[in-house]
């Protein structure tokens, strides 16, 4: 554990290194090239002092780092430590490569310096100076300038390291950090044992990455909008694998969207032909109509309304071009002067105000997944095949897939078996919420749980009603995750209810209007709360 007012251990970073490349040489050897293994096994045989100073320069952000900012007093010979890293060649020093990543290592004076500090230049950005030493001069003449005045290194094989964070988090936005946060007992993971990889072969890996390289080039559209018919047929591929599948229809839906906001319609329609996720289909209708095809538009409705395949399709088919279609939520609407940044806020002051309500939280969607990520604690963290391959993991790989539950119904039963009286639910969540306080669990906001107790909680909403609540969503976490009301109210009868606040401009999204008709189905109360200006009379 770390102490946050005492400096970590000597060889903290680089225990943490050392431990993140063993995991990944014992799991995923065969899955990496001959010659990045040897670049594995040459860190773990170097020296201390080199091991500890590559591994805090694994944890700067950034493309290159100046020399002059290296000081750590683990590392007790620099200068060794950095000669030691170059002869392996782990890092470059002073390496060619694009001018304005070193220039933006340069501090303003560096740069007015480098200019020859021109008169009536000091007040401007520091963007517009790199821009005007770049400027007619090559990369080569640029960096040949700064090495003069500025020593800097990069990283050899960044890739490697990129992959090494992928095959032990599972997660490219998962970083270093992780161990820190982890060792301040900022978070704490569940002990799973962990007898599965996440990728089983070279081919699952490529794959994974192609789908992740095609995601990023659809994020750098607008700098190249040629990429596009070039990524739609690379997209057409399905992959073998579900996880890399998830991406592809992820990124085919961005790439599709695009489209729509650069007014290619006709492309966007060709694009989400080969989508099966929504909402694809419902905007392929709503550009069929736009384009005044509606005979077209007609026959694909028609589909969808035949075999939909999530609830906001019903919802569409029930809505579209039908003025108050579909099911309607009770509407309880007051007037207000203005609407503030915070319109739940506001309404709660104004309930209370108007003496309508007792108490009332901000809970929103915390509420819902907090208790069913208690309730099901066990399920969630169960040792299921495949789902928990590295540990630093709030939860399993597939908790989000449509087949979540079924592949747990045994665990599911048996917990609702257990908590299928008032008296055993209440037991069974407030003994999950003790034993497991703080530790992560991607469904469970602790912070919610500051603001309001669990116990407030337990009292105000009938035990019947949270079962059902709970029950529903553990079956549904792919598509009803979100869209839960702001808000929950007690009132002074003793009932309570979940308020859905709409500021003068707002309307209920697809999943919110669905969630609403759950409600009306499980006898739930809950109300939308329109805020409306005040109508200003002359």
């Amino acid at each position: 554990m770390l102490t946050p007012d005492r400096p970590p251990p000597k060889d903290y970073y680089q225990n943490n290194c050392r431990t993140l490349l063993g995991f990944v040489l014992d799991r995923y050897a065969h899955l990496l090239k001959a010659h990045q293994v040897s670049t594995l096994q040459t860190y773990l045989a170097l020296s201390d002092d080199g091991q500890r100073l590559f591994a805090r320069i694994l944890t700067r952000k950034g493309l290159c780092i100046r020399l002059d900012t290296l000081d750590y007093t683990e590392v007790s010979d620099l200068a060794g430590g950095l000669k030691s890293l170059a002869t392996a060649k782990l890092i470059s020093i002073n390496p060619h490569g694009p001018a304005d990543v070193v220039l933006k290592l340069m501090r303003k004076p560096e740069l007015l310096s480098l200019m020859g500090n021109p008169a009536g230049k000091r007040t401007i950005r520091k963007a517009e100076l790199i821009e005007g030493l770049l400027s007619g001069r090559s990369d080569r003449q640029v960096l040949r300038a700064v090495t003069g005045s500025l020593s800097w290194l990069r990283v050899a094989d960044e890739h490697l390291w990129w992959l090494v964070r992928l095959l032990y988090f599972g997660d490219a936005q998962q970083d270093w950090s992780s161990f820190v946060i982890r060792d301040l007992g900022l978070i704490e993971y569940e002990a799973i044992e962990l007898k599965a990889v996440l990728f089983c072969d070279p081919a699952m890996l490529a794959e994974d990455l192609h789908h992740r390289y095609l995601s990023e080039m659809c994020s750098r559209l607008d700098e190249c909008p040629a990429l596009v018919t070039e990524l739609h047929q690379l997209l057409l591929a399905i992959p073998s694998q579900r996880y890399a599948n998830a991406r592809r229809e992820r990124t085919l839906l961005r790439l599709g969207k695009w489209c729509e906001r650069t007014n290619d319609k006709n492309a966007a329609l060709s694009i989400y032909a080969n989508v099966a996720k929504y909402p694809a289909r419902e905007r392929i209708i709503r550009i069929l109509h736009k384009q005044g095809r509606y005979l077209e538009c007609h026959i694909a409705l028609e589909k969808l309304r035949q075999s939909p395949t999530v609830e906001e399709e019903i919802l569409f088919a029930d809505r579209f071009g039908q003025r108050n279609g579909g099911f309607q939520p009770e509407v309880w609407e007051l007037e207000i002067d203005h609407a503030s940044r915070n319109i739940e806020s506001q309404a709660l002051n104004l309930l209370h105000e108007l003496g309508e309500i007792q108490c009332g939280y901000h809970v929103e969607n915390s509420l819902i997944r907090t208790l069913t990520g208690l309730l099901y604690w066990p399920a969630i963290f169960a040792d299921i095949p495949g789902a928990f391959t590295n540990p630093f993991q709030a939860g399993p790989n597939d908790l989000y897939f449509p087949d979540f539950a079924t592949t747990r119904a045994k665990i599911i039963s048996t917990i609702e078996n257990v908590t299928s009286n008032d008296q055993s639910f209440v037991e069974h969540v407030q003994s999950v919420a003790k034993a497991k306080m703080g530790k992560a669990n991607v469904l469970v906001d602790w912070s919610m749980l500051d603001e309001v107790r669990l116990e407030q909680i337990l009292c105000l909403i009938p035990a019947s009603h949270l079962r059902t609540l709970c029950g529903f969503l553990i079956r549904n976490l792919n598509s009803r995750r979100a869209g839960f009301p702001d808000l929950l109210v007690g009132y002074v009868d003793g009932g309570y209810e979940l308020i859905e606040v709409k500021g003068p401009n707002d309307q209920l999204q697809p999943g919110q209007r669905i969630w609403f008709s759950y409600f009306a189905r499980f006898g739930i109360p809950a109300r939308v709360l329109k805020l409306q200006l005040a109508k200003v009379t002359s």
